[in-house]
């Protein structure tokens, strides 16, 4: 699984620490002006936390579907598991946990911008967001050819905040499709010059 640091073994479970940063994620979710004890904080800290763009996608009723995420990290190497987070509001959301399985596909910095503005400013809902997309079938999922890598998960846990489903999946297949850099989300940013959809963890209203 090329792109992926495998996490030194960790004592706390998963959901020890998911509430640790849920906690962190509480406090950084404060007023802009005003933190705990009336102190200052400087929310664009958040900005420098690292993060990719992906499409995740699954099956709508036997129908290719998904949207982009940014949020999304290796948990374990052995078993590989990967957690990716997805808004309520997103109709992937109700998908994936219709299937039990989801595929986290990697976007790199060649990628066509297209393939971010349709899975992520329109409702799978609504439209089909794979018209004109012929997907790829890895691990019994649609797969985008255009991605640099596909990782497929079957979903053993989930974690629900206020806003977002935190996905826990087992990795079932892995690949790489072609050679590229990882589009981070800095670089959305800054050389496409792109936004976050209103639904993304990272979405400042801004």
């Amino acid at each position: 699984m090329t792109g992926f640091v495998p996490c030194a073994v960790l004592e706390k479970t998963f959901s020890e620490r998911f509430d640790e940063l849920q906690g962190l994620t509480e406090f950084c979710s404060v007023s802009p002006v005003k933190a705990i004890g009336g102190k200052f904080m400087d929310k664009t800290a958040l900005f420098n936390l690292s993060y990719g763009v992906y499409v995740v996608t699954t099956w709508d009723k036997g129908r290719a579907t998904g949207c982009t995420a940014n949020s999304a990290m290796q948990i374990t190497s052995t078993p590989a598991t990967v957690a990716v987070s997805i808004n309520h509001d997103n109709y992937t959301n109700a998908c994936i946990k219709d299937t039990g399985i989801f595929a986290l596909n990697i976007l790199g910095e060649n990628v066509d911008p297209i393939y971010i503005g349709s899975f992520g400013f329109r409702s799978g809902k609504d439209v089909d967001k794979f018209e004109g997309i012929e997907p790829l079938i890895k691990g019994y999922l649609p797969i985008i050819p255009d991605a640099m890598s596909y990782i497929t998960c079957k979903v053993i846990d989930t974690m629900e905040t206020a806003t977002h489903t935190v996905f826990l999946g087992e990795v079932t297949d892995a690949g790489n499709l072609k050679k590229d850099t990882p589009m981070t989300y800095k670089y959305y940013h800054e050389v496409i010059k792109g936004t976050a959809p209103k639904n993304a963890p990272t979405y400042t209203g801004d």
